[in-house]
């Protein structure tokens, strides 16, 4: 027997005015007797990644039809890291987008859901909702872009603005070679085909058990999405009818699990910003303490771009396997009687899985580093904090000591970087980008691709209290904590300072008297807000602290 359904407590009067309501949805008798689920997507036409995503969300509802339960569609659209605009709003849309998916499926008595993201900051704002409504659910993510190719070479879509623009503007090629590059970069439908934001958030939904299992590395175009699509709406009906919701699924040894599949994947730095917010849904703190065991404890196994040698991009690791041949070489340090959205264990899902190609996804015995990809460092730079991402840090830059160059925004730094302004060994130091300061905590990514584009990312470091994309690669030492804007010692720094980065010491270190430092603080004032009206500046109001996740403080825990 089915359990019941959320408007069975209405009062006769309510139940038939809102049976009278889906009527004219169009909804009939069998319709209505149906179990809801609600099927939300980010599918819209101002970005390239989500135009898929009405194929996907079709195949979604025929498979809850199919299953016996009525589905209800509606949208929130998604917004892309990479294009240009006003990038503030990015990682608020992320808090946006729970709040939104939480009203409308609360509002409409909606009895399990399906969501269907696509993109960095849109996929965690489902993971948040999934676990804030604690409905049963499935998550399916929308994949990655093919990659086109010109001579013979992949063409990322990501390089187009750096490394292919450079190159005309010094005369590598000609104005008609980059139209060309141009027109093939990004065929859409999906998310950029590199370990990025987005394809890290697609890992670690899979890593934490509610996507099934093969979804993170399916490309978008790809049919196999489709018939995943199908059977993640059959399975949310089937969740519903046996009772099992994401708060059985999502516990602290599946998040310990997630984790650790981003140390081994050398995923996004921005995967901790999330993975804190979601399980802060749940009651669960993630702190820097709990990342840093796991990281040491997790080898990097997987050779993914932007990361390592760059040779590989989604499609490689889909071949050898995918996320769950990742888990699978993992699975001597996973917690694997996890429950999953399939119904069963991690461990009897990884049952017949293989890796496929261990030169994507090497040997647990021959990691390509003993540790993970993420680490945090503390110091009196960063009390609470900073993490860098060191699967992306070439090997001389491991350890690094220079003066502090100052900027307050990314575009003034990328233009003293094009002018000749910035020389080997400098610190960047680019502040007043945390949650509270920008506000919104943008993606400071352009800076960086300029810096690799030119061949410097290995003799200039880089640190904020900002965040960066997950297809930057470099010295970038990021989410310092506290933040500058609340007074954090970055908010000290002077022009020319010495840093210290010691990544395998997990240090980051203000070389500066603890005296001089006493003397600026107490003439340091806060500067004024950036964002006075609107929901920037709700965001900045009541946005947590990087190492908190920066999500919504809403006055609770």
């Amino acid at each position: 027997m089915d359990p019941i359904r959320k408007d069975s407590a209405l009062p006769d009067y309510a139940l038939v005015e809102r049976q009278e309501m889906l009527r004219g949805i169009g909804f009939g008798d069998e319709a209505l007797e149906r179990i809801q689920v609600g099927v939300v997507s980010s599918w819209g036409e101002v970005n390239p990644a989500a135009v898929n995503l009405d194929r996907v969300a079709g195949a979604v509802k025929a498979g809850i039809w199919a299953a016996g339960g009525t589905p209800r569609e509606f949208v929130i659209s998604s917004i892309c890291t990479s294009m240009a605009g006003d990038d503030r709003y990015h990682l608020p849309h992320r808090d946006l987008v729970a709040g939104y998916i939480e009203t409308v499926a609360m509002a409409n008595l909606l009895d399990a859901m399906v969501f269907v993201p696509v993109c960095d900051d849109v996929i965690p704002g489902h993971l948040m909702a999934v676990a804030r409504l604690d409905l049963p659910a499935v998550v399916v993510t929308g994949g990655y872009v093919p990659l086109n190719r010109r001579g013979g070479a992949p063409i990322d879509p990501l390089q187009v603005s750096s490394r292919h623009l450079n190159d005309w503007k010094e005369g590598r090629i000609d104005a008609a070679e980059l139209q060309e590059i141009k027109d093939r970069g990004c065929p859409g439908g999906g998310a950029c085909p590199v370990m990025g934001t987005a394809n890290t958030m697609a890992a670690l939904a899979e890593a934490l058990g509610i996507s099934l299992p093969g979804n993170a590395t399916t490309p978008g175009s790809d049919s196999r999405l489709l018939r995943l699509a199908f059977h993640a709406g059959r399975q949310a009906v089937e969740l519903h009818r046996r009772g099992v919701t994401p708060s059985r699924i999502l516990t602290p040894q599946a998040f310990e699990n997630a984790a650790r599949v981003l140390m081994a994947i050398g995923g996004s730095t921005n995967g901790v910003l999330h993975l804190q917010a979601v399980a802060a849904e749940l009651e669960l703190e993630i702190g820097p303490d709990t990342f840093n065991p796991l990281n040491a404890e997790t080898p990097l196994i997987c050779d993914i771009a932007p990361s390592g040698s760059g040779a590989n991009y989604m499609v490689n690791l889909d071949e050898a396997g995918g996320i769950q041949a990742v888990m699978k070489e993992l699975e001597p340090v996973l917690s694997t009687g996890v429950l999953t959205v399939t119904g069963e264990t991690l461990a009897r899902n990884l049952e017949p899985v293989r890796v496929l190609d261990q030169n994507v996804i090497r040997p647990l015995d021959d990691p390509l580093s003993p540790e993970g990809g993420l680490r945090f460092l503390r110091g009196s730079l960063a009390p609470n904090g900073a993490l860098v991402k060191t699967s992306a840090v070439p090997a001389a830059m491991l350890r690094h000591r220079g003066p502090a160059r100052i900027f307050a925004a990314e575009d003034p730094a990328t233009e003293a970087l094009a002018s000749g302004g910035l020389e080997p060994g400098d610190v960047v130091v680019l502040r007043y980008a945390g949650p509270k300061g920008d506000p919104g905590m943008r993606l400071l990514q352009r800076f960086l691709w300029q810096l690799a584009a030119r061949g410097l990312h290995d003799r200039i470091a880089f640190v904020t209290d900002g965040r960066i994309s997950g297809t930057n690669k470099g010295c970038a030492v990021t989410h310092v904590g506290p933040e500058a804007a609340e007074g954090g010692p970055l908010a000290l720094v002077a022009e020319g300072d010495l840093i210290e980065i010691d990544i395998p010491a997990g240090t980051l270190e203000l070389v500066v008297p603890a005296e001089e430092l006493r003397r600026r603080r107490e003439a340091w004032q806060p500067p004024e807000p950036r964002a006075r009206k609107g929901y920037l500046n709700i965001y900045a109001r009541m946005a947590r602290s990087a190492d908190r996740g920066a999500a919504l403080d809403y006055g609770g825990k």
